[in-house]
Formats: structure tokens, C-alpha cells, sequence
């Protein structure tokens, strides 16, 4: 009965100390949780390694693995482990929780506990603590009256009180229990071996708390890069709707009246949706999907903006594992001043810096943009190549700057009467310009008319001093395409022939190539 009762005492107390060891695991595991949801988040290897091998360093773990959620190809996005990971079985896993979005899992933290540690800590605590009993309870058999009382009952009831005060999740109360020094009795051993376990136990409370500040620590690094980031960030559902988004974000899309973004939906907060929609389909529906980025301009309240956005497909596993929520991470940056001094400079360089129209470089590209599209779409150009009369004199006469203001007077009275989407007026240098206009009906009688009209407002007096005028002409030859020349050469070629017909034959008067050429 002795030897039963000491067998059926130290597996008890081997069962009772495994478990405590199990828990301590398992609070280990609950520790890490939020330091290894941000490694996962990050897909930061380093930050996994380093908190792999933080839980190996622990003499309670025998191996340990990082685990991040699986992509849409079924490839794991992050997998770190160290030491002894096959007994699946025993692991204590704890699901990752993703840093801001509540509910989503990003991965899974399991520790494998050391069980030959925990049983030979275990044994070592105990093996003695059974042989004492079994010899005590044999040879004091006939004493146990006496002895039950006076050294085991009241000892272990005080032993008892003193353990019931202890919490582990509160050190303070992690207090060393008092024993005689020196005492070899079944009680003194215990309480030695609660001592040890109390202080291992303090130990990994502290790491605990250690790591508790780095985590801290870190989660505050993360928070304020993402509220103080000069860039706007936001995140997209599945119908492009902004679920998170930072200061900066709010900041770039609020009127300084309103106290919120006018709308939550992406496409229309920056005003262009088609194409935005489409790019975040695509995002969406790409098999390995780069980073992908697109300069947008808006309009937010009167102001006209330009954004460079950074899109980045993420994936969202808390609906379900086979259909995963596909978010869009966006990251803008504002660039306006960057896209004004852009289309000032392409400007300037397609642009007469004196009268504003077209120069020859940038005219000739949208006349052979026009005579591709009168190919494809069965329409014809109209050109008028024009030289002004009685040009020279002025410049002679009055200097060049009476010259400068009579050419930018010109150029003003060509935009006035030739200001279509499909008109252009270009200056080729000094006095010559070309007038064209793509039309889907050809109409010579109209196109002489309008030609006339011109004529006539070119010759309209020009001030060129408070109380000085002078007045200019201009001769005018038209040729049309394709009729005239379905090549640009060929058709300007054309043009200038009818227009220096039309000088030798007295200026001031409009020509048609057609009427000419015979």
C-alpha cells in the first residue's frame, strides 16, 4: 500500500509539474503573438528569425516556427523554424492576428515543448521526493499516526496557503516559500523544488515583459509611420471602397470646409473612374501582379491636383480560404508641382515662345497625326499655308518690336477664327503660318469663305504704339488632303506652291492647289 501510495504520488506530481511546463509554453506562445503578427504582416525574415530563435533560447522549447498565410498560388509568403518541428501533435499554435485589421489571420506561431527537459526537470524534482516517501512510509509505517499531524498535514496546508497566494501573471506575489536550510524531509524538498519552479518561472515572466516593451515599442514605431507619413495611404475592399487610410490621405482629399472625405469610393474620390477601375481589375485578376503605378489628376474642390499612386495587391483570408478578400494597398504621393513644370516645359518646347501657336516641330507632328486620321476615317485636311504682305516694312519702319506686337496680334486673330478641337494654327518662322482643320465633308465654297474671313481680319488695322497704327495683308494657298497629297511633304509642298502663285500673281487674295495645278 506504501509503495502504491509513493508511486501514485510522484506520477501526480510528474503529471502536475508536465502541465505547469505546458503552460508556461503556452503563455510563452500568447507573449510572442503580436511581435510575430507584425513580423508576418511585414514579411520581415530578420524580425521572424529573431523571435524564432528568442523562443529556442527558452529551456522549455525544443523547436519553434513562424508561419505566414498562404497566397493565392498555395506558396507560404513567410517560413521560419528552428530546432526539433515534426510533433505536430504536441505544438502549442497560436492563429496570428493581423496588426489593423481586426479578425484577419496572417499566420500561425507554433512552439514545440522540450518534453525530455520537462520530464527529466520533472524527474529531478521528484525521483528523490519518492524515494524518501517510500522508505519513510515503510520503515515510520507504525508512526504515521504521529507524524501525519505534526510533519505533513499542517506543513503541506501551510506549503498550500502559501502557493494558493501566488500568481503568475503578477510577479510581486512570486515570492520564495520558506523552509529550514538543511532539512532533507519531504516537505523542505518540495518547497525547494517550488522555489525552482518559481523562479524559472519569474525568469520568463521578465523575458516576457521584455519582449511585451520591444513589442510595444514596435507597434508604436508602426503606428506613427503610418499617421505621420507624408505620403497618403489607404486601403481598398473588393468594390474599391477606402476601409483605412492615414492623415495624409485625408488630408490630400478634404475641403478645407468639410470635416470628411466627400465619398468613400476610390475611383470617384479622384474623379476617374473608368480607368481606375479597370487598372484595379486588373490588379485583381493578375496572376503574380507587380507593383503597379499610375500619375492621376483631380479635381478637390478648386484646386487641381496630380497624384503618382503606388497599387500593391493584398490578400484578406478572414471571409474564407478559398475566397480570400483581394485588398488593394495605395500609396500616393502628391506631385503636383512636379506635372505643372512638366506640361509648362512640354509646352514651351512644343510652342512659339512669341505668339503661342504651334512651332514647326510640334505643328508637323499633328499634321501627320490629322493625314493618319483622314486615311483611317475617310476624312480630308484642310491647309492654308499663309505669308503676310507688307510685313518687312513695319519691322523696318517702326523696329522689331512694333514687328513682335504685329505678329502676336496675328497669331491672337488666327485663334480667334480657327479655335476647334480639330483646327490648328502653327507658325513655321518669321511671317509664314499655316492655318488646318481636319473635317469629316469637304466643302470648297465654305473653306474659300473662311479663308476670306481671315483676309479680311488680317487687314484690319494693328496698334503698335498709344496712338500709332499700321495696317498688314497676307496671301493665302490652300491645298487638301487627300486630294492634294495624302504625304505631309507632298501636301505643305503644294500648299506653297499655291501660295507663291498667288504673291507673283498680286498678293492679297486666297488660291486653291486644284485651281492651279493644270
Amino acid at each position: 500500500m506504501s509503495i502504491l501510495s509513493s508511486m501514485l504520488s510522484y506520477y501526480s506530481g510528474f503529471k502536475e509539474k508536465k502541465n505547469t511546463n505546458y503552460l508556461l509554453v503556452k503563455q510563452l506562445a500568447q507573449t510572442m503573438e503580436k511581435t510575430a503578427a507584425i513580423a508576418a504582416y511585414l514579411n520581415d525574415k530578420e524580425l521572424s528569425q529573431e523571435i524564432v530563435n528568442g523562443l529556442i533560447s527558452n529551456d522549455l522549447v525544443q523547436g519553434a516556427s513562424l508561419q505566414g498565410e498562404t497566397n493565392a498560388q498555395g506558396e507560404i509568403a513567410l517560413f521560419i523554424a528552428n530546432g526539433t518541428i515534426n510533433k505536430q501533435k504536441e505544438a502549442v499554435s497560436v492563429k496570428l492576428v493581423h496588426p489593423f485589421l481586426e479578425g484577419a489571420y496572417i499566420g500561425v506561431l507554433s512552439i514545440y515543448p522540450d518534453d525530455k527537459f520537462i520530464q527529466q526537470q520533472a524527474q529531478a524534482a521528484l525521483k528523490k521526493e519518492f524515494i524518501l516517501m517510500l522508505i519513510q512510509s515503510i520503515v515510520i509505517a507504525f508512526f504515521v499516526s504521529l507524524v501525519v499531524q505534526r510533519w505533513l498535514t499542517q506543513p503541506i496546508q501551510n506549503l498550500t496557503d502559501s502557493f494558493a497566494k501566488i500568481n503568475p501573471s503578477e510577479p510581486e506575489t512570486l515570492k520564495m516559500l520558506t523552509f529550514k536550510q538543511g532539512k532533507r524531509d519531504e516537505i523542505s524538498r518540495l518547497t525547494h523544488g517550488i522555489n525552482a519552479l518559481m523562479h524559472e518561472l519569474h525568469l520568463t515572466i521578465s523575458n516576457e515583459q521584455t519582449l511585451r516593451k520591444k513589442t510595444q515599442a514596435l507597434e508604436a514605431k508602426f503606428r506613427l509611420i503610418f499617421e505621420q507619413a507624408s505620403a497618403g495611404i489607404c486601403l481598398l475592399d473588393d468594390k474599391n471602397t477606402i476601409t483605412t487610410f492615414n492623415p495624409a490621405f485625408e488630408h490630400y482629399f478634404t475641403v478645407p470646409s468639410e470635416k470628411e472625405l466627400p465619398t468613400l469610393h476610390f475611383p470617384e474620390l479622384l474623379g476617374n473612374v473608368d480607368e481606375l477601375q479597370s487598372l484595379l481589375v486588373a490588379i485583381r485578376s493578375a496572376q503574380n501582379p507587380p507593383q503597379t503605378t499610375l500619375d492621376v489628376e483631380c479635381k478637390v474642390g478648386h484646386k487641381t491636383l496630380w497624384f503618382h499612386c503606388l497599387f500593391v495587391r493584398l490578400n484578406d483570408q478572414r471571409e474564407s480560404k478559398r475566397h480570400p478578400q483581394q485588398l488593394v494597398e495605395v500609396i500616393l504621393h502628391d506631385v503636383t508641382d512636379r506635372a505643372e513644370r512638366e506640361l509648362q516645359t512640354r509646352f514651351e518646347a512644343d510652342h512659339d515662345p512669341l505668339t503661342g501657336l504651334l512651332n514647326r516641330r510640334a505643328g508637323e507632328k499633328r499634321l501627320n497625326k490629322a493625314l493618319q486620321e483622314c486615311t483611317e476615317h475617310n476624312q480630308h485636311l484642310v491647309l492654308m499655308m499663309i505669308d503676310l504682305d507688307k510685313f518687312k516694312p513695319i519691322n523696318d519702319t517702326y523696329g522689331h518690336e512694333a514687328g513682335d506686337k504685329v505678329l502676336i496680334e496675328t497669331a491672337h486673330r488666327f485663334k480667334t477664327l480657327f479655335h476647334e478641337k480639330n483646327d490648328m494654327c502653327i507658325r513655321l518662322g518669321g511671317d509664314e503660318f499655316i492655318v488646318a482643320r481636319l473635317v469629316t465633308f469637304y466643302d470648297k465654297a465654305a473653306t474659300h469663305q473662311q479663308a476670306i474671313t481671315l483676309l479680311n481680319e488680317l487687314q484690319q488695322a494693328i496698334t503698335i504704339a498709344p496712338s500709332k497704327t499700321c495696317a498688314i495683308g497676307a496671301s493665302i494657298g490652300i491645298a487638301i488632303a487627300p486630294t492634294d497629297g495624302t504625304q505631309l511633304h507632298q501636301l505643305m509642298h503644294n500648299g506653297d506652291k499655291t501660295l507663291y502663285h498667288v504673291k507673283e500673281t498680286g498678293r492679297g487674295k486666297v488660291a486653291f492647289y486644284e485651281d492651279i495645278k493644270n
